[in-house]
């Protein structure tokens, strides 16, 4: 993809946060890797996702020097950058304010894995990150530990964060996410949930990664 295509999906994507109830005003933030892969476009700080055009997306490299753009990036990019850095097989984060699985970050405790299609695209269990102040570089490092090497992560407090190989797949990770969660919510209401043992979970990650999805 070209930068300005790239442009318009953050766009794209960042106004499907607000038409899918993911986030509410101008709440999360969206980022994706340059192609060239010395550094990564983000979402532009307080503006309304219906108002962002292509010259509000700021490009950053991976030391949080602004590389292009007028605008001020959003406040969690140094949470962006360190896991950029941390992680090159990620190439697209999507940071939203969820309903359901924000109400789990809340608790601070991590999301097991009580549906085998959850095993299906995260591998396991989501950690919750410690609470970290918004936009700090603490922040950051929680979420990073937080995240491991996995797809996902819960954010104390907050909300939550998705990554993928694409933008497609980081915003459709948040989906999944926030449809498991409003399981795992509803099954704590009707009784406890039966979380999946760890050597089932192992089996299911290995075999699934084997079987399932196009080859």
């Amino acid at each position: 993809m070209t930068k300005d295509q790239i442009k318009q999906e953050i766009i794209r994507y960042g106004n499907m946060l607000i038409e899918k109830g993911l986030c509410t005003g101008t709440g999360g933030n969206i980022s994706v890797r340059m192609p060239e892969n010395n550094g990564f476009m983000i979402t532009p700080s307080g503006i309304l996702y219906s108002e962002i055009v292509p010259d509000d997306i700021v490009t950053m490299d991976f030391e949080g020097n602004i590389i292009e753009g007028s605008r001020t990036p959003s406040i969690e990019r140094n949470m962006h950058r360190a896991i950029f850095n941390a992680r090159p097989d990620v190439n697209a984060i999507v940071h939203t304010h969820q309903n359901f699985a924000s109400a789990i970050a809340a608790t601070r405790q991590d999301f097991p894995p009580i549906l085998d299609a959850f095993v299906a695209v995260f591998g396991g269990g989501l950690k919750c990150a410690k609470y970290g102040s918004i936009g700090t570089e603490e922040l950051a490092r929680n979420v990073v530990e937080g995240l491991g090497n996995r797809n996902g992560v819960l954010l104390a407090n907050h909300g939550v964060l998705c990554t993928g190989k694409d933008l497609a797949m980081a915003f459709g990770n948040c989906e999944f996410l926030e449809a498991s969660a409003i399981t795992y919510c509803f099954a704590n209401i009707i009784g406890k949930p039966v979380v999946l043992d760890h050597e089932i979970v192992e089996k299911e990650a290995a075999d699934l990664a084997r079987r399932y999805g196009q080859r």
